[in-house]
């Protein structure tokens, strides 16, 4: 009797381990995810809210006169005047790698990236480690940003905020600007010439400020954007200033006559080198599609 009991309790107990194992990789395979679920709801929300925002007709002449020279040439060798202002768009970028410092292995991800003509953006990366799903989440909302990493869908491993997060994620909106040069009619963005190759620009918002410089090349396109302002933080909370760039390449035309970028790299310009941290090929722009 007391055996069939310890062996009745042992199949239990085994039982339950098992379903519970087997609903854990059910739950891990299926498309469901609260972060990315977030993030698509946000970013309708925002797709939505640009209507406030809305700007009418095409770039003109007009629309960009008070912009330095520089500047202007970008918009005249981009092909945009005359093209549809866009209030959002959606980039796509596939099996990125992502390091972490110069020795590490990268870590290979999908990143999807949303920018919107109010000063927001949204980026949802996707990949897996220790055979768990591995989602991050970073954005700028009303001036305040955050930086978010989630294991096994539930499982939140750091959710970075603070001043300097929410001043890091806006200048990462200036500086993804070239993906849609409608930021660049920001009533929020001031301009200052440099020389014929750069530009300053300085962001105040809700409080917040910066500013980095634009280059541009000899075609007149963007080049890169650096500034000074924008904080390195860690997944542990630490924090530290460096040069910061994101650097633009691979114009090419689109169907609509427009010329994008279709490469980005993101740089930390540490004492020791560079660390190219973050590039992505091969990518389309997409306008106010969600």
């Amino acid at each position: 009797m007391q055996k069939g009991s310890v062996k009745s309790k042992m199949i239990w107990i085994l039982s339950c381990i098992t379903i519970f194992t087997v609903a854990v990789i059910i739950f891990f395979q299926i498309p469901y995810s609260p972060v990315r679920n977030e993030f698509q709801r946000e970013a309708q929300r925002n797709l939505e809210q640009t209507a406030v925002y809305m700007q009418q007709g095409v770039f003109t002449e007009k629309d960009i006169e008070h912009l330095p020279e520089p500047v202007r040439n970008h918009f005249i060798s981009a092909g945009l005047l005359g093209q549809p202002k866009m209030n959002s768009v959606k980039v796509f970028m596939p099996s990125v790698p992502l390091y972490q410092s110069k020795d590490s292995s990268p870590l290979i991800l999908d990143y999807t990236l949303c920018l919107f003509v109010h000063p927001a953006r949204l980026a949802y990366m996707t990949t897996s480690m220790f055979g768990l799903p591995f989602e991050a989440y970073d954005s700028t909302q009303e001036g305040v940003g955050f930086m978010r990493g989630v294991i096994g869908k539930v499982f939140t491993m750091f959710n970075e905020t603070g001043p300097e997060m929410d001043r890091g994620q806006l200048l990462t909106w200036l500086g993804e600007a070239p993906l849609m040069p409608s930021i660049f009619l920001s009533e929020y963005i001031t301009w200052e010439p440099i020389d014929a190759a750069h530009v300053r620009a300085a962001l105040t918002y809700k409080g917040i400020t910066g500013s980095g410089v634009f280059t541009f090349n000899a075609d007149g396109f963007i080049q890169s954007f650096y500034t000074e302002d924008r904080a390195r933080t860690g997944t542990d909370g630490s924090v530290d200033f460096h040069g910061w760039s994101a650097v633009m390449g691979g114009w090419i035309k689109d169907e609509s006559g427009i010329y994008t970028p279709s490469s980005a790299k993101a740089v930390w310009h540490l004492p020791d080198g560079d660390l190219v941290y973050f590039e992505a090929n091969n990518f389309r722009v997409v306008a106010n599609t969600f």
